[in-house]
């Protein structure tokens, strides 16, 4: 399986739309399928769960990304993104903080457990 990764150009910040936002960085346009492992909370001695994510946006403090189930709120995830062109693959850990459903697609936000400069824009 091959996947693909494109991070828009900084141009593409996501105005925030609500008076009540709470992000601290700047959201960018996101495009690409990422491989996760989920471990849902009161599961860490059990089995973890691999997922196929399709990125939507992200900052240097989180990601938003859409998949075909749902996560519980409070699972950890890490979230592997492969090589593209010169640049090396990475993984980034952090924490699902909101999973929205909307018929067959579920939106998830997660909190990096680091700010990550890689996704600065």
């Amino acid at each position: 399986m091959s996947h693909q990764l494109k991070l828009s150009e900084s141009s593409t910040v996501i105005s925030d739309t609500l008076y009540f936002e709470r992000r601290r960085h700047p959201r960018h346009r996101a495009r690409g399928q990422v491989t996760a492992v989920i471990r849902e909370p009161g599961t860490e001695d059990g089995p973890a769960k691999m997922l196929t994510l399709d990125l939507v946006d992200q900052s240097l403090g989180g990601l938003g990304v859409s998949t075909t189930e749902p996560v519980a709120v409070g699972s950890k995830i890490t979230v592997f993104f492969p090589p593209h062109g010169p640049e090396p693959g990475f993984d980034l850990i952090g924490q699902v903080v909101r999973c929205r459903s909307n018929n067959d697609r579920h939106t998830l936000g997660i909190l990096l457990s680091e700010p990550n400069a890689k996704l600065a824009g």
